[in-house]
């Protein structure tokens, strides 16, 4: 099976440093330029499905993507969406910085409190949003999955074999395309990441 993973474009949200959660928080005008980016990346691409995380950014991104596909559907898939971050939501980073928990979790990835959802919950629900799509779509399948950063970084680690907690050495950058192998069996194997489109994937997705 063949996964496309496209992080949302941008939101206000993201540049001003402001943690987003599961709040439906909107694409801006740039995540929109980044999502048709990569909606024209993907076009002559016909995915067997399209599958997003239930925030809005990311539903935008995928609905973008699936007209210029040439289909109107996208599944949204609870596995997908973004990280809980609980008492975080809605803040800033920096408003947070005297926080003993974010300043634990930001120095140790496998650090676990009441604050945020562990990135071991993370990785077992985004492998199994993979597990279960392929046996729903089968092993020959080509899926778009549309989700967020530390989801996908997170993913993308679980296929190269790393341990999750080097995740965050990775780089998904918002309306970036990256495409993983991932045959029944293996974990998978990631053959393009954080591509910031500019053409088209066609070479790497034949």
């Amino acid at each position: 099976m063949k996964l496309v993973l496209v992080r949302h474009g941008t939101t206000d949200w993201n540049e001003s440093g402001r943690l987003m959660g599961r709040l439906d928080i909107a694409l801006n005008e740039r995540g929109v330029r980044q999502a048709e980016a990569a909606a024209r990346a993907l076009q002559g691409l016909q995915p067997d499905a399209i599958v997003a995380s239930p925030q809005r950014r990311t539903h935008q991104t995928a609905a973008t993507i699936a007209a210029a596909v040439g289909t109107t559907t996208v599944t949204l898939d609870d596995n997908l969406a973004e990280v809980w971050v609980g008492p975080w939501e809605g803040r800033r980073w920096a408003e947070l910085q005297n926080d003993p928990d974010v300043a634990a979790y930001l120095s140790d990835p496998l650090y676990q409190c009441a604050a945020v959802e562990p990135c071991t919950a993370v990785r077992d629900r985004v492998v199994a949003a993979v597990t279960a799509w392929r046996q729903r779509a089968g092993d020959a399948a080509t899926l778009v999955f549309v989700s967020h950063g530390d989801p996908l970084r997170i993913l993308a680690a679980h296929c190269m074999g790393l341990d999750v907690a080097r995740f965050r050495r990775l780089e998904i950058a918002p309306g970036s395309l990256s495409v993983v192998d991932a045959p029944a069996g293996h974990a998978g194997r990631v053959l393009l990441l954080n591509f910031q489109p500019t053409d088209g994937l066609q070479r790497v997705l034949a």
